[in-house]
């Protein structure tokens, strides 16, 4: 009887314990699931709403009376969203095509634009007007027999906005340039479009934050702000008209970018974007958007592809919120159909499939890395090369060499040893730089770089940028977070020719901003105003 009694407090106590685990374990995943927020992707509408009703109004105006080339209809800013801009709408009696002209202040800078086609209803984007300015804008109209007819317009602009940044001209050689403004990305505000005398000739009223690019279809990829947060990515044109918009909430997630570092159109027209999951961790992976839905098709998440202790352990620079990785660039290889990645506290530069996340090669220096990574890690050639330390914007570059093996890419090296890298030579400059890769033997060389000469002014702890230019082979390099001894903050945007001795054929300095308020230049971009193919419809937002 004693046994039995105590084998039933036994079972009790068993019982009570598993009963005790289990809600515990239960009260555990509640507490997981309150500290790991909801995230939603979903395509919004209430910008497309909006101007859906101010086309309204332009077309109940234009319904008034009749406009033709002499008199055409001229409406400044039409989506209130691009205030260097207009929209002309008019008749012809015959077919025309239509050139429209805005005269520069200085020789070579008119912006010119033909659309190609002959009809006879116009509505005309006019792109690259200057700010506080009355400007002359000629539309010109030839008919298929070669007459032209022609109208001068004058259209008034108004001042730049309060606290908008200051960029002066230090160096220009339009004869050594690449065509198109230098559009200047900033990490917060306003981003806009210098032309080679530094002026500017276009801006955005939406706040942008690190992404502004062109897309397949000439529309703009734009990340915005929908409240206080970066949240909002819009697909819109140049007069801000806007096609799709797609909004990415995470619940739990305080800081000001969700949408943090960049986003690309992928080859299936869908958009990739860095973005947080909800978790203690941050800035470590990317979302593929549906392009037509808004809806959330894919995720990438870099804990599942870096070693564990890489983020479990991590103690760096704001290792207080989780960012152990610090993805701030994407760039997609169409010769391989994959994705390279550049991680700021990581110091690495990484190629690997998507969405599979399986790694070609991984450009860092060894240190800390464990022995099932060290097949990834390319072996430098070269007395002088260097890893890159705290890297910024990677993109592959065309075939140099003519050889299958090797691939080059350019990215920005910030040079600051962050979990790795050469601690000597840390923040004493930073860098353009041009790696050249053989993918059979994993190995890395250095072919050509930019900034080291230039010393300590040229150091940028965060953000900046290295482009490509393809037609010139000029490089377009933003040193975006430079501070002089008396702390005056600046970005130096530079082009350079891609020779041994690179010559500066353009630099910027921008200014206005203070330490900490985020809006330096976070990248620039040279692109034509106005893409090559643009089939402007007054009504087709949405």
């Amino acid at each position: 009887m004693k046994k039995i009694l105590i084998g039933a407090l036994s079972g009790a106590v068993v019982v009570g314990a598993i009963f005790f685990f289990v809600m515990y374990r239960e009260e555990d995943a509640n507490q997981e699931q309150e500290v790991k927020g909801k995230r939603t992707v979903s395509a919004d509408m209430e910008l497309i709403n909006e101007q859906n009703s101010i086309e309204k109004v332009i077309r109940t105006t234009y319904e008034q009376r009749s406009y033709d080339l002499s008199d055409p209809l001229v409406i400044s800013d039409p989506y209130s969203a691009a205030p260097l801009t207009a929209l002309v709408k008019f008749e012809t009696g015959e077919p025309l095509e239509i050139t429209v002209t805005v005269k520069g202040k200085t020789k070579g800078t008119d912006i010119v634009k033909t659309y190609n086609g002959y009809d006879t209803s116009h509505a005309i984007p006019v792109l690259g007007l200057y700010p506080d300015h009355e400007n002359t804008v000629i539309v010109a109209g030839e008919s298929e027999d070669g007459v032209v007819k022609q109208k001068t317009l004058s259209v008034t602009t108004e001042p730049l906005p309060e606290g908008f940044l200051t960029t002066e001209l230090i160096e220009s050689d339009p004869t050594k340039m690449e065509n198109g403004l230098t559009f200047l990305i900033p990490s917060s505000e306003l981003a806009y479009a210098v032309d080679s005398n530094g002026d500017v000739r276009w801006y955005s009223t939406f706040p942008n934050s690190h992404v502004l690019k062109r897309m397949e279809n000439s529309n703009l990829l734009y990340v915005t702000k929908k409240g206080d947060k970066y949240n909002l990515i819009l697909e819109m044109d140049m007069l801000g008209q806007v096609a799709n918009a797609y909004e990415v909430t995470v619940s739990n997630y305080e800081g000001w970018g969700i949408i943090h570092h960049d986003a690309i159109e992928l080859p299936n027209g869908n958009i990739l974007a860095t973005a947080h999951d909800g978790t203690q961790y941050i800035e470590d992976e990317m979302i593929e958007i549906d392009r037509e839905t808004g809806e959330l098709v894919d995720q990438l998440n870099f804990r599942e592809i870096m070693p564990e202790d890489f983020y479990q352990e991590y103690d760096g620079p704001s290792a207080e919120d989780g960012d152990w990785f610090h993805q701030n660039a994407i760039w997609f290889d169409e010769d391989e159909g994959d994705i390279l990645v550049s991680s700021r506290h990581q110091s690495l530069i990484m190629e690997m499939s998507y969405p599979e996340g399986e790694i070609d090669y991984i450009l860092a220096a060894y240190e800390g890395w464990p022995e099932d990574y060290q097949d990834y890690l390319l072996e430098p050639i070269g007395e002088d090369f260097k890893f890159p330390g705290g890297p910024h914007s990677v993109m592959t570059l065309p075939d140099f060499d003519n050889n299958d093996a090797t691939k080059d890419i350019m990215l920005f090296d910030n040079n600051i040893a962050v979990t790795r890298g050469d601690e000597s030579v840390s923040e004493e400059y930073s860098r353009g730089v041009q790696y050249r890769i053989n993918t059979e033997e994993m190995t890395v060389k250095e072919i050509w770089s930019y900034g080291k000469e230039r010393g300590e002014n040229f150091f940028s702890k965060y953000v900046s940028d290295a482009n490509y230019l393809s037609e010139t082979g000029n490089r377009l390099i933003t040193s975006g977070y430079t501070q002089l001894e008396d702390g005056t903050m600046r970005s130096i945007v530079v082009e350079v020719t891609g020779e041994e001795d690179p010559e500066v054929v353009y630099e910027l300095k921008v200014t206005g901003f203070e330490e900490g308020d985020h809006r330096q230049i976070y990248r620039a971009v040279r692109m034509p105003l106005y893409p090559e193919k643009w089939d402007f419809n007054l009504g087709q937002t949405g």
